[in-house]
This record gives C-alpha cells, structure tokens and sequence, in this order.
C-alpha cells in the first residue's frame, strides 16, 4: 500500500503543479495583453503628438528666414515678401497648427496662440492695405520674440515628448482663449 499512496501522492502533486501552472500562465498572459495593448495606445498618442510637432516645426521654420530691405536696411521675415496669398497662406497654417493643440502642450499652445493673434492684428492690417512689407519691419521684432519664445517650448517639449502623465495631467487642467481685437481707424 505504500506504493499505491506514494503514487497517488505524486500523481495529485502532478495534477495540482499543472493546474496552478496554468493558472499562473493564464494571468500573465492576460497581464501581458494588457501592457502590450496599453504600449500600443502611447505609440498612437506619440505619433499623434510628433505629427502635431512636425507641423507647428515647419510654422516656425518659416518664420526662421530673414531679408533685410535694400533701402533702408531693415530686416523682416520672408514671409512678408511673397505677397498677400503666400501671407494669407501661412496665416492658415498658424490657424490649423491651433488645431493640432490637442497634442501639443499648454505652454507651447499659449506661445502659438500669441503669434497667432499677433499675425491675426497684422492680417487685419493688410486687408485694409497696409503694405506687407512695412508691416513686416514694423512687427520683425515682436515676430522673432515670439518664433524664439516658441521654438524653445518646441524643443523642451520635445526632449520631454515620452512623459505622457505629465501631459494629460496638464491637459485637463483647461482654460479659455481670448483675441483683443483693436479698432480699426
């Protein structure tokens, strides 16, 4: 009878060790599925975000170029020479940059809301044609504050682009946007 009970013994400690290993490698399984498709949805988020920041990058690269007038020697930013399409045509993309806000941080989002009514004021200027280039000289230093002011939220967000707590807890603390709109003489 020994052999009997030692072999009932070994046959239930089998039984229960396979068991308790799948039960095991069922709830890792499941705790593993759950990371992989968490790591899954941060993937979409960053991609989300990258894209935000390669179109507001593109924004700020073309406030980036400078000309300085051959007659009085003032600078202004290329952009102003192009004429009122091209103007209009970049104002647009300030404009659908705003809406890649989503994505983009809370500090950033209030540089870009800056630029973007201050380019919004200069709008209102040209279509009471005011010359764009004179605009231009007359707004290069606010312009180039802004673009520098910007492209360093850029780059700090971009170095902390990963630390995606910070960014939703960030993102739920909201707030409102208000454009002065100056009378017109």
């Amino acid at each position: 009878m020994e052999n009997s009970e030692l072999f009932k013994i070994i046959l239930t400690s089998s039984l229960i060790a396979t068991i308790l290993s799948a039960i095991v490698s069922a709830l890792v399984s499941i705790k593993l599925k759950q990371l992989d498709y968490k790591n899954e949805y941060y993937k979409k988020i960053l991609d989300k975000r990258l894209d935000a920041y390669q179109f507001l990058e593109n924004q700020i690269a073309v406030l980036k170029n400078t000309v300085l007038d051959d007659k009085d020697g003032r600078a202004y930013h290329i952009i102003f020479s192009y004429g009122e399409d091209d103007f209009h045509k970049f104002q647009h993309n300030l404009f659908l940059a705003m809406s890649y806000s989503t994505w983009i941080n809370n500090n950033t989002t209030e540089h870009m809301e800056k630029l973007n009514e201050l380019f919004f004021h200069i709008s209102l200027k040209v279509e009471a044609n005011a010359d764009l280039v004179t605009l231009g000289k007359n707004h290069y230093k606010e312009i180039a504050s802004h673009r520098k002011k910007l492209e360093g939220c850029v780059r700090n967000d971009l170095m902390n682009l990963h630390d995606l707590k910070n960014f939703t807890k960030e993102k739920t603390s909201g707030g409102s946007r208000v454009i002065h709109i100056e009378k017109q003489d």
